[in-house]
């Protein structure tokens, strides 16, 4: 076979797919665009899948590209002869164009005649089918290989593994016959037909020659033909170079073997681990040129695990020099003829990992002292405590994967069971960073700060200012210093950022102090003294250190629109609904607002408009807000409203827009209402009995809800085939006719109940009707008392069926007794007599009972008139 290079053969696979009438495009970013199943693009089909799915034509109904592709299930694989987190996909596509036959002789073809394989060295694998899915066996892939030219004992027919995707969730998948070469004895022993076939070492797939895109599977695991039958192959084009250059493993190829050779020559490293740092490096590389950042989430979470499993594998290896600058270098130099965008971001890529190293170092320093100390004391054993690496986890910030990987290479498993029991004790105690739960490691939060001096807050006046750290929270308990990654609590003598109380929610921002960051994610309060949760991003904080403390801006200020439109909510509600409408609670955030209310009744929609006109015409008025501090009496004497629960001192804070809202408040507001932009309600719901409850958004986020809602309008009159001024007209004339067909279908129901008896009680103005039936096979209860309650003969309907078993009860409550007469309350005075049990909502309620079913049901037909009747007028 000769010996190409990794250029040469990716222009020899397009060149022969060209010739075969593909059309060549373009590879894709490594980040899916529009498609949430993908955390990054995972094969040279993924990009493509409008296509498969009959979304979108293709340009053409044959394609080819070279695309990259991130693996990352193939992580803790890295390092053996084959595997990569990163590699580039030769890809071909046939898109209701060709099928099985056509690609298997077109792969036979390239592999033997173009590229110079030996056929006697191939080997086919076909799917074998699946019964329980009914998906059949794919004997044509295994005729159309035989007749290509490989040898019928060479066609290996496996299970799941032959059926690919869906390159997500949910997607396009199909049957795939894949192709594998032979590497030799030395790598293990030959295959025989019907044993094993090992594709880890001696047996290395070069190609997925077909990929059969017959199905689209469901997030529910349902499988769907698709409209076009296509074709999707892809080789890894590391492992064709490594096959045809007569390599052992991919890092000898000239992609990566230039790579592997810096990485020895500076860090002298064992094999093993210069192979993953090759990998890992190259990989990163990749993903921080996309424009990812690294994180604790999401994508950017990918390249800081690679990035410290790198830093790990060097710091454990007793390497001082951490400048991975040179290993970047060259690993741009290598790809970015190819793709071009990379060089322009290398010093981008080059910061990004510093930073990250440069944040990982001390954590990892610390960590692997530990896991040396405990190795040390294992005495030869090969398990590691469990408790140790949950400590490791949560006190030292040394991620799971990097602690596995350590132990990986000194043959030493972690006892996970011990893992398990002690990370889950953690979670139960440790609430560093969760708000609401004071509990922190064992000591109650009242108890740590119960000695300690109020904060300064000056958040009224600055965002921005500097201070003096006093205290530092971890676990639980004070500690005197704070390193990367590790979730705090910090303490300051003043601080401009403002504890979430009154419904506000605490401001977020950043911390400083002599280059190092902590990231405020919250902020609380409690006893006058706020505190900051969040995590160290960067070096490390003690006690007694100056800081300057910086509240996000955008932030806050989003929150501040949100809240002064509260108090312009509430001055509405008193217009518009009544003075009874007094705030019942409230929650501020930087994107929306809600606010409870005293209510017994629905607010109208009329009303609504009506409060968003009020609001609104403040807003355009442009009111200047006024800030007064004052005593409670003289505040309370002024008109200044005051909330119901909230403990007062004696001093309050005043704040005013116009004559408009005077309200007791300790949050923050805008200057002017006109700075809150738009104002507009998103809904009205109740939250318990007597209370409501308004959601709201201001400003940007206003004016986003109502682009949406033009859009849903638009989508709706487009779909109805009507103009947006039809829209409500159409929507009617659909109604009518639903409402014909669904009497048509009650009309036939109404057959299948065989009423037994029926009793109608009037209790004041309202009808109670009790009707015992008996119900075919497969009919609903609920849809017949539904039905008859559409009749409007009776408020309040109680159906009642029986069987050897059980009694049935089903209670209705209409429009005219619901405010009044719950259902789920009526049911449990009605099942009560009779050892029965239920439960429901206002309007619809069911339950039963297991006793002897006909004693029961007369003692609720004859408690009807009496008991339940009594208790019934009660309510009313």
């Amino acid at each position: 076979m000769k010996k190409l290079s990794s250029y040469e053969i990716r222009e020899k696979f397009l060149e022969f797919f060209q010739e075969m009438d593909h059309l060549k495009i373009s590879s894709s970013s490594i980040i899916p665009k529009n498609d949430n199943t993908l955390l990054f693009i995972n094969s040279g089909m993924a990009p493509l899948k409008r296509y498969f799915l009959g979304q979108e034509t293709p340009p053409k109904p044959r394609l080819c590209n070279v695309q990259p592709c991130i693996r990352t299930k193939d992580i803790d694989d890295v390092g053996d002869r084959h595997h990569l987190t990163i590699f580039e996909m030769l890809g071909s596509w046939s898109i209701g164009d060709y099928y099985k036959e056509k690609a298997v002789a077109l792969a036979y073809d390239l592999l033997v005649n173009r590229l110079g394989f030996d056929s006697n060295r191939l080997y086919a694998s076909v799917y074998r089918g699946n019964p329980k899915l009914n998906l059949p066996a794919d004997e044509v892939s295994a005729k159309a290989w035989e007749k290509a030219g490989i040898k019928k004992e060479h066609i290996v027919r496996l299970g799941e593994d032959n059926f690919w995707g869906p390159a997500g969730d949910s997607g396009p998948c199909g049957p795939c016959t894949e192709v594998f070469y032979d590497t030799g004895e030395q790598f293990g022993p030959a295959y025989l037909p019907g044993g094993e076939f090992d594709t880890t070492k001696r047996y290395i797939e070069i190609w997925n020659a077909g990929v059969f895109m017959e199905f689209n599977k469901s997030k529910e695991g349902e499988f769907t033909s698709l409209p076009l039958k296509s074709v999707d192959t892809g080789a890894g084009l590391e492992r064709l170079a490594m096959i045809i250059n007569g390599h052992e493993s991919v890092y000898e190829t000239d992609l990566l073997a230039p790579i592997l050779k810096i990485v020895q020559e500076r860090y002298g490293v064992e094999i093993r681990k210069a192979r993953m740092i090759t990998d890992h490096m190259r990989a990163a590389v990749f993903i921080l040129a996309e424009g990812v950042n690294c994180s604790n989430e999401g994508q950017g979470y990918i390249p800081r695990r690679l990035i410290r499993k790198v830093v790990s594998a060097l710091v454990s290896s007793k390497v001082s020099d951490l400048n991975l600058g040179p290993v970047v270098d060259k690993i741009i130099e290598i790809l970015s003829p190819v793709y071009l965008h990379l060089k322009n971001k290398l010093d981008l890529v080059k910061y990004n990992i510093g930073q990250e190293v440069k944040d990982f170092y001390p954590v990892i320093t610390n960590g692997l002292e530990r896991i040396e100390k405990e190795v040390g004391q294992l005495a030869g054993k090969k398990f590691f405590s469990g408790k140790v690496v949950c400590d490791l986890m949560t006190t030292h910030g040394l991620p799971f994967d990097v602690i596995q990987s350590d132990l990986k290479y000194r043959d030493i498993e972690i006892n996970m069971d011990e893992f398990d029991h002690a990370y889950e004790e953690h979670k139960k105690i440790s609430r560093v960073i969760k708000r609401g739960d004071s509990n922190l490691g064992g000591s109650s939060l009242d108890n740590l700060l119960k000695d300690l001096p109020p904060t300064d807050f000056a958040g009224y006046e600055q965002d921005q200012l500097k201070g003096k750290i006093t205290q530092i929270i971890v676990d639980g308990a004070f500690v005197s210093t704070v390193g990367p990654e590790t979730p705090a609590i910090i303490i300051t003598d003043k601080t401009s950022f403002y504890g979430e109380s009154g419904g506000q929610v605490g401001d977020c921002g950043v911390i400083s102090s002599n280059g190092a960051q902590f990231l405020v994610e919250d902020t609380g309060k409690e006893r006058n003294i706020y505190l900051h949760y969040g995590k160290m991003k960067a070096g490390k904080m003690s006690v007694g250190h100056s800081c300057e403390l910086a509240v996000d801006v955008k932030n806050r200020n989003a929150i501040k629109r949100n809240h002064s439109a509260t108090h312009l909510l509430h001055a509405a509600l008193h217009k518009v609904v009544g003075i009874h409408a007094l705030q019942k609670g409230s929650h501020v955030t930087a994107d929306r607002l809600r606010f409870d209310f005293s209510n017994n009744t629905q607010v109208s929609y009329e009303q609504l408009k009506e409060i968003e006109r009020q609001v609104n015409g403040l807003i355009c008025a442009n009111i200047k807000r006024t800030t007064n501090v004052m005593d409670y009496d003289k505040a309370v004497a002024s008109g200044a409203m005051a909330l119901f629960g909230e403990n007062y001192t004696q001093k309050v804070r005043v704040v005013a827009l116009g004559d408009s809202s005077i309200e007791l408040c300790g949050g923050t507001h805008v200057d002017y209402s006109g700075e809150i932009g738009t104002f507009l309600i998103t809904q009205e719901t109740s939250v318990a009995k007597g209370v409501r409850r308004i959601e709201a958004v201001t400003g940007s986020a206003a004016i986003a809800y109502l682009q949406e809602q033009q859009l849903m309008l638009k989508n709706s009159a487009d779909f109805l085939k009507v103009g947006v001024d039809k829209v409500f007209e159409q929507v009617q004339i659909l109604k009518k006719r639903l409402s014909e067909q669904t009497k048509q279908n009650n009309d036939r129901r109404s057959l299948t109940l065989e009423v037994r008896r029926e009793e109608l009680v009037k209790i004041k103005n309202l009808f109670f009707k009790l009707v015992e039936g008996k119900i075919e096979e497969g009919v609903s209860l609920k849809e017949i008392g539904d039905q008859m309650m559409d009749k409007k003969d009776a408020d309040l309907l109680c159906l009642l069926t029986t069987d050897d078993k059980a009694l049935k009860v089903f209670v209705w409550s209409g429009q005219n007794s619901v405010a009044k007469v719950f259902a789920n309350e009526l049911l449990v005075e009605m099942l009560r007599p009779v050892g029965g049990k239920g439960g429901g909502r206002a309007s619809f309620a069911q339950g039963g009972t297991s006793q002897e079913t006909t004693e029961s049901t007369n003692l609720i037909f004859k408690l009807a008139k009496t008991e339940i009747a009594t208790w019934i007028e009660r309510k009313l």
